[in-house]
């Protein structure tokens, strides 16, 4: 990593009291061996914790936007289908799944499959490839609610940017696990083309606000702009001169002691407190940095 974290930040994110997010860190921002004895320990902290007991309590009420939360929490806890047991779940939420009724939701529920190691599953690898064929020429992707007369960004001339930032995230977990497919080059070209979250034909207002904020933790509808660079650092196109204003403003959320703040929150599991810095915010940037220099 060529630029060097902060002591105090790095500490901050390893504390006990947050045993999935000093677990992440450990595994992806500092690389460190799984067999090592001390993120082993940290590993069963997390697998013996309360906020891992709550997520898998979602699977047993059967309920649609409770599977898809769940599988997000266990995914961004660095978690994978060999150290919990999601199998069952898994299949019967893609056998009792309406993907009519999933909508919006199925592009994110494919990353977090992705990232839990399904990859290989017939049913996610189908599905994947089906999703990518659908990208515009612009290098979006409509909105999956055939129900909905506009798109969010509310340009006649562009697809949905919810909807195509929900792609970007299953990309770059794509991406993390060797897999690469055609269209992402055109799908990082559109957010290149429009300097990440600026109105293409008025390059000081953004495409939707909500977005260029640090929202967590993030849903089919609302992702913070952390999860924008996250993407595009992992994707290999972060460091475009026309990045430059997106990581600036990402930049303007950090405090004088290097912390990120958290903007807005409809947490599904607890991440902290509106307008404190936050743990989870700060990893991902870290994250983005990380992997923009790679």
């Amino acid at each position: 990593m060529s630029k060097i974290i902060r002591n105090d930040v790095l500490n901050w994110l390893l504390e006990d009291e947050n045993p999935e997010v000093k677990y992440r860190t450990m595994i992806e921002l500092l690389d460190m061996p799984k067999d090592k004895s001390e993120v082993k320990k940290a590993y069963n902290s997390l697998l013996n914790s309360g906020t891992v007991s709550l997520v898998m309590d979602k699977f047993k009420l059967n309920k649609k936007w409770e599977d898809v939360t769940a599988l997000i929490a266990l995914a961004e806890f660095g978690l994978t289908r060999s150290d919990i047991s999601t199998d069952d779940y898994i299949e019967r939420i893609i056998k009792s799944m309406d993907l009519k009724y999933m909508k919006c939701s199925k592009i994110l529920l494919l990353r977090n499959l992705v990232s839990l190691g399904y990859y290989e599953h017939e049913w996610v690898k189908k599905q994947i490839f089906l999703t990518f064929s659908g990208i515009r020429e612009d290098g979006t992707f409509r909105c999956l609610d055939k129900g909905k007369k506009t798109n969010d960004s509310k340009l006649p001339d562009m697809g949905c940017y919810r909807q195509t930032t929900t792609y970007l995230l299953l990309a770059a977990e794509l991406k993390k696990i060797g897999v690469v497919l055609p269209q992402f080059e055109q799908l990082t070209n559109f957010y290149i083309n429009n300097c990440v979250v600026f109105h293409p034909n008025n390059p000081e207002k953004l495409i939707i606000e909500e977005m260029a904020g640090t929202y967590y933790p993030f849903d089919h509808v609302k992702l913070g702009l952390q999860m924008i660079m996250y993407g595009l650092s992992v994707l290999g196109v972060a460091n475009h001169p026309n990045c430059d204003k997106a990581w600036a403003l990402l930049d303007s959320k950090k405090n004088s002691y290097g912390k990120y703040v958290l903007d807005k929150s409809h947490p599904y599991f607890d991440v902290g407190k509106v307008g404190e810095p936050n743990k989870w915010i700060t990893l991902y940037v870290l994250l983005a940095e990380k992997y923009r220099t790679l």
